[in-house]
Parts: C-alpha cells; sequence; structure tokens
C-alpha cells in the first residue's frame, strides 16, 4: 500500500462528489420532513452518504500518509468528523415517530452538510494557495 501513490486532485474530485451527495441528501431529508415520514430512498441517500464521507477519509489519510495536507489536518479532522458524527447520530437518536425521525434527519444533514462544505471550501481555498506560490 505504500507504494501506491494518491493525488490530491483526487482528493479534491471525491470531495466534491461528497459535497454534491450532501446536498441531494439534505434536499431529500427536507422533501421527507414536509411529507413526515422517510422513505426507502431518504434512507439510501444518508447510506450514499455515510460511504462517500467514509471514502473521502481514507483518501485523506493515505494523502496525509504520504506527507501532504498536514498543515491543514485539524480543519479535516474536524469537518469529518463533524459531519459523520452528526449522520451517526441521526441512527443513535430513539425513534418516536416517522415525522421526529424526518425532521431528525432534516436537521441533523442540513448541520452535517455545513460541515462538509466548509472543509470542501477551505480545503479548496489551500489547494489554489499551494499552487500559486
Amino acid at each position: 500500500m505504500d507504494e501506491f501513490i494518491i493525488q490530491p486532485a483526487l482528493h479534491s474530485a471525491v470531495g466534491g462528489i461528497t459535497l454534491l451527495t450532501a446536498l441531494v441528501t439534505t434536499v431529500l431529508t427536507w422533501v421527507a420532513f414536509r411529507k413526515n415520514t422517510m422513505t426507502k430512498t431518504t434512507y439510501a441517500a444518508l447510506i450514499a452518504l455515510q460511504v462517500v464521507l467514509m471514502l473521502q477519509a481514507a483518501i485523506g489519510i493515505k494523502l496525509l500518509d504520504q506527507g501532504m495536507g498536514v498543515i491543514q489536518k485539524y480543519v479535516h479532522y474536524l469537518g469529518g468528523l463533524g459531519s459523520v458524527g452528526l449522520l451517526m447520530l441521526f441512527f443513535w437518536l430513539p425513534r418516536r415517530s416517522e415525522a421526529s425521525q424526518a425532521r431528525n434527519a432534516a436537521w441533523l444533514t442540513t448541520a452535517s452538510l455545513v460541515f462538509i462544505a466548509m472543509t470542501f471550501f477551505i480545503g479548496q481555498v489551500f489547494v489554489k494557495s499551494q499552487l500559486n506560490g
């Protein structure tokens, strides 16, 4: 695994996919909140977002292992752990009703989206500053 080199552009691309997945998931959870019920599509989107976040984290860990991005690692740790933690919290909360579950999903995915967007845009600013000098 040490001989396998990952380019930072891959991390940026998967970050964009992660941001898009988070946005779609947030929209789906708000639709579920308005309808007071969670659908299989909403659950699938929540699962897909968590999988994409895990993939993004694995790529980021490999880049850190290669010595890249050490300066901004705390922003990524906070952003990554915050976004995943909020999504995990949804599944830990008690299920009182479909309406409360949909409300929790909407608010927690929105908060997770904020963490993901923050991490993505701070990372993009860092990459651009590295390329410019």
